[in-house]
């Protein structure tokens, strides 16, 4: 097993992978759904329908860093904060971005009454019933939940017996899983704010954390790593036993250091962008795929144009928006806690 690695601000491995799952996650979308949802015009590009379970890859990487970054907060407005500039800044600006190009070059049907549109600045349009301008945008109402719980375990000081609640998150998971199966209903705000059909591969993430930092006990937390693996393959289509699979396959490379290369530049620097990418890709590209086929550009080529072209505008949103917003607000609260 790995020795215990020092204290680390960023893990670029982590950064290269989500990078990489932004990546899996555009191809996808750009391929086979915009296929499924549209249709293209001519021959279809090649699918990459794998590219789909990024998103469970995405998860794995937050319950690492959410549980390290926890560890090292003195208080919860502290993580509030970091939260807060890490993701709403972009977010917002993402929205309005995407709005501008949908409205005028985008698809009819891509067109959402503007009060959709205003409670997407929540972030958690979906259990206020309201639809996402990008539909990738689902992924995002689930980290929120995932954070909120993890600051009140943190609150309650409990993150100490974070495997005891694993234990219930999978128990969770499970019971919804089997439960709708049967067809037996049980409460969907429950299982929205807690996110059970997601929080098993968060688990995951977790673990490997505390097998990252704390080698010595690794023994009870692969066996709960392999009690998620066990949960999944129960209470999720067998897909996503696999893609669990393939996950933790990435992460046992990761904390054995087997990941080294990943810190290569072109690597770190899609990890770098990979928030604003994952905001930008798909409502605006999908209507630049359209504009482009409608103008006789062949699929795969509209495809990769509009890759390029997000490409672009997520390295503005990120070095533009994210990156000096999350500067400036993280000082700001600095200043105000040490005037306190």
């Amino acid at each position: 097993m790995p020795t215990a690695s020092p204290p680390e601000s960023r893990v670029v491995e982590l950064d290269a992978l989500r990078g990489l799952a932004a990546l899996a996650v555009v191809a996808y979308h750009y391929t086979t759904q915009y296929g499924e949802l549209y249709g293209h015009l001519g021959p279809p590009p090649p699918s990459f329908a794998f590219g789909n379970y990024g998103v469970q890859l995405f998860f794995l990487i937050s319950g690492f860093v959410i549980f390290m970054t926890l560890e090292r907060t003195r208080s919860a407005m502290d993580f509030v904060v970091s939260r807060f500039s890490r993701l709403f800044p972009a977010y917002w600006t993402a929205i309005v971005l995407s709005a501008m190009v949908v409205y005028t070059i985008g698809m009819p049907s891509q067109r959402l009454p503007w009060q959709d549109v205003v409670i997407d600045f929540t972030m958690i349009q979906q259990v206020l019933g309201a639809e996402h301008l990008d539909g990738s945008y689902w992924t995002l109402e689930v980290e929120l939940f995932f954070y909120a719980q993890m600051l009140g375990w943190f609150m309650l000081g409990l993150l100490g017996r974070i495997r005891w609640i694993i234990v219930g998150w999978l128990i969770l998971a499970v019971a919804y899983g089997v439960a709708e199966r049967r067809g037996v209903h049980l409460s969907y705000t429950l299982r929205e704010l807690t996110i059970a059909h997601h929080i098993p591969f968060f688990a995951i993430g977790i673990l490997f954390y505390r097998l990252r930092t704390q080698p010595d006990q690794w023994r009870l937390d692969v066996a709960l790593i392999a009690l998620c693996l066990i949960a999944i393959a129960i209470a999720y289509p067998p897909v996503f036993a696999l893609t669990a699979v393939v996950c933790t396959a990435i992460f046992t490379l990761f904390v054995t250091g087997r990941l080294r290369w990943l810190r290569a530049a072109p690597f770190a620097f899609f990890g770098t962008i990979s928030y604003s990418l994952y905001l930008l890709h798909q409502a605006i590209g999908f209507s630049l795929i359209w504009h482009f086929e409608q103008a006789g550009l062949p699929a795969g080529r509209a495809a990769l144009v509009a890759a390029a072209l997000v490409t672009v505008l997520a390295t503005g949103l990120t070095f533009a928006v994210e990156r000096p917003a999350m500067r400036l607000i993280r000082q700001a609260w600095k200043r105000r806690r040490a005037i306190a």
